[in-house]
């Protein structure tokens, strides 16, 4: 009997290089995707990039983030009375905060869970890290939501917020890649025990202590380049960012028109003069010409990968803007207080993608309409029910409050409970904490006189 054989079966997930790309160029904003094109051009000859006949400096100087706070987006019939329902998040950076928390709007999820939820969203330090045990950030009566909370937190974008440290938020990131098994475990113990001597360029060292091989570790530590450590600093709000709305919807000659905004971002192609040199390498099986027909197909994928990944985004954002149109025709045409109630998981499946790919695409991106410039991810949100049957969104049953505050013209401030009853004798059934959360969330303070 033959001695020291060891056989294991073992079954594994191996995440494709080319779509971990291209979920991460899903959820890139303009400006993001257009320094990702810059950077590959400057590294790839084959590639060639174009810029459009109408200059991004254009885009840029008309949609800056340092739009003057007292511009608002009105209704045709008020200008000077209503407000939009989102002002300010043109005039300043949206928090990561605030991110969060519009992202916890659109789920259905049980109201303790929610509250729950809330409570750890706001109790986040500035790289998305909860600052203690999460079950000490919560009042008594949330505790048994917690670990739920903490799910659903780690599940939103950016990926790796609600970690305890930089090392836990990694991990949660290579899950919501579809990292698991085996290789999870793996990529965990490489993280927590040998980062420092792979930095050191101890390969080999890491990899007998992790008992596989170097390729295995050089592959996740590759993997690991593709990740932030600090995700929640992307909402830093310590430099400018332009907004440039990838689509419009406006009525024109009174119908609907949706256009893609395909000048924001450069052509890109693949150089035909290598394409040609790629042949002519074919022919030369000198050791210098496989070389040399090896890096150009190299380059000539990566452009051509590169290539695929936007269109692929150009696309899915587009079935996406055209489910928008559909969903929320009324918000287009009649403006905020119309939005519907409408889940990423409902537009997943009218497009036919999965609801993480709606949730990429929505994030970082804007649409341009009638009203004003919104976050796509604002059209998004749960449904509040009505005696109508309409449903309406949260977001414009928080319309509704502003107006009802805004119109109180008595001198006496109402509390939430009068609120709550205004809301019932139209129709929309809200509960005086609710009415209390969605007023926090507009940021109007107890005397309904400021906002914070």
């Amino acid at each position: 009997m033959r001695q020291g054989l060891d056989l294991t079966l073992r079954q594994e997930l191996r995440i494709n290089a080319q779509l971990l790309q291209t979920m991460e160029t899903l959820s890139l904003s303009t400006d993001e995707l257009r320094e990702k094109i810059k950077k590959e051009a400057e590294t790839n000859p084959a590639l060639l990039v174009h810029e459009r006949a109408a200059s991004y400096d254009r885009f840029a100087k008309e949609y800056t983030r340092k739009t003057d706070r007292s511009e608002s987006f009105s209704d045709s019939d008020s200008d000077d009375e209503h407000q939009n329902w989102i002002e300010g998040m043109i005039g300043e950076k949206e928090t990561l905060q605030q991110h969060l928390l519009g992202e916890l709007g659109c789920m259905e999820i049980p109201e303790g869970v929610r509250a729950a939820a809330e409570t750890l969203i706001t109790s986040l330090d500035r790289n998305g890290f909860f600052p203690s045990d999460p079950s000490l950030l919560v009042k008594p009566s949330e505790k048994q939501f917690v670990p739920e909370a903490v799910k659903i937190i780690q599940k939103m974008e950016p990926e790796g917020v609600g970690a305890r440290d930089w090392r836990d938020s990694l991990i949660i990131q290579a899950e919501a890649r579809g990292m698991k098994g085996d290789e999870l475990n793996l990529f965990r113990k490489m993280v927590y025990e040998e980062l420092d001597n792979i930095r050191l360029g101890k390969t080999e060292q890491s990899a007998k202590a992790l008992k596989t091989d170097t390729g295995e570790i050089e592959a996740l530590f590759s993997f690991l380049k593709t990740l932030t450590p600090f995700p929640g600093r992307k909402y830093d709000s310590g430099y400018d960012e332009y907004i440039i709305p990838e689509l419009s919807i406006k009525k024109e000659d009174g119908v609907l028109r949706m256009r893609v905004n395909r000048d924001c971002l450069p052509s890109v192609e693949i150089d035909p003069a290598y394409k040609e040199l790629a042949e002519e390498y074919k022919k030369d099986r000198s050791e210098s010409g496989r070389k040399a027909e090896k890096f150009i197909k190299e380059k000539i994928n990566a452009a051509s990968s590169l290539i695929n990944q936007i269109d692929m985004r150009a696309s899915t954002l587009e079935r996406t803007g055209a489910v928008l149109m559909e969903k929320q025709k009324d918000f287009f045409l009649k403006g905020p207080l119309y939005l519907k109630g409408l889940t990423m998981q409902e537009a997943a499946a009218e497009v036919g993608v999965h609801e993480a790919t709606i949730s990429r695409i929505a994030s970082s991106k804007y649409i341009d309409t009638d009203f004003g410039i919104y976050p796509i991810r604002a059209l998004f949100s749960s449904t509040v029910n009505s005696d109508d049957g309409q449903g309406y969104s949260r977001n414009a049953v928080k319309e509704m409050i502003r107006n009802i505050i805004a119109e109180n013209t008595g001198g006496k401030p109402l509390s939430d409970q009068k609120i709550s009853d205004i809301l019932a004798e139209r129709g929309i059934k809200t509960a005086r904490r609710t009415v209390s959360k969605y007023r926090h969330e507009l940021d109007i303070d107890s005397s309904f006189g400021r906002t914070k």
